[in-house]
């Protein structure tokens, strides 16, 4: 089996989250033992980690973070790689460049997974440095679809959901948000909502939503095994 890297912390929950639905999903396959996995926690200061992921400003200072990162799993032995964290793909393509390991794209295996829904109209929950970035509207270029995003209001109550999140709050509690962000993206057309922030699906789990959910985060995880198991 091959052995998957992961670069983690972005927030720390996502992380755990995404190794643990590997490790079972390679379990349902029936192999007989655990996938090897090789976690390298990200260490950039909180300062840094609120700017980018929260802010929305100076996402860039995480850039020699992830190259790094990258290079300490090719050292590690792993055959490819993942990051769980969409604000960070827009600089996907310097971590692939930063070492031989092969990075999966979190945005590439979206695009396939939302095929299946042909939606015609997709509604945005991410945080303000995703949005800003473009880096889905870039990846769905083509496709036809339509873009709806949270009111101002709306967003700024989704930054502060994910500020708790990210400080280690289970999520349960914050699934109000996401239904009332996501009823109004309904009701604004959108026909699949996109959960374009990992960490946003610590409380999406526990929500009821008018519209199918596409979780990125699930997407990048089955796109994992899919890996570990070919």
């Amino acid at each position: 089996m091959k052995t998957l890297g992961m670069l983690g912390g972005v927030g720390p929950q996502t992380t755990a989250e995404t190794y643990l639905s590997v490790i079972e999903a390679v379990r349902k396959a029936g192999r007989d033992s655990y996938p090897p996995i090789v976690v390298y926690n990200l260490p950039f200061p909180f300062r840094v980690e609120r700017e980018a992921i929260v802010e929305g400003r100076n996402a860039e200072q995480m850039i020699p973070f992830l190259t790094e990162g990258a290079r300490v799993l090719e050292r590690s032995g792993a055959d490819f790689g993942i990051l769980p964290c969409n604000t960070l793909h827009a600089y996907i393509e310097d971590v692939r460049k930063a070492s031989s390991v092969p990075f999966l794209s979190i945005l590439e295996e979206t695009a396939r997974a939302l095929s299946a829904f042909e939606p015609k109209t997709i509604g945005f929950l991410a945080t303000r440095s995703t949005l800003a970035s473009g880096i889905y509207e870039r990846a769905l270029a083509g496709t036809g679809r339509a873009f709806v995003y949270p009111a101002e209001d709306e967003q700024m109550a989704l930054t502060e959901m994910i500020v708790r999140l990210l400080a280690g709050s289970p999520g349960y509690e914050e699934r109000a948000v996401v239904e009332t962000v996501a009823e109004s993206l309904a009701a604004r057309g959108a026909d699949v909502i996109l959960l374009a922030c990992t960490d946003i699906q610590l409380a999406a789990r526990h929500a009821d939503v008018p519209v199918p959910i596409v979780d990125t985060m699930e997407v990048l995880g089955n796109a994992a095994v899919r890996e570990l198991l070919a």
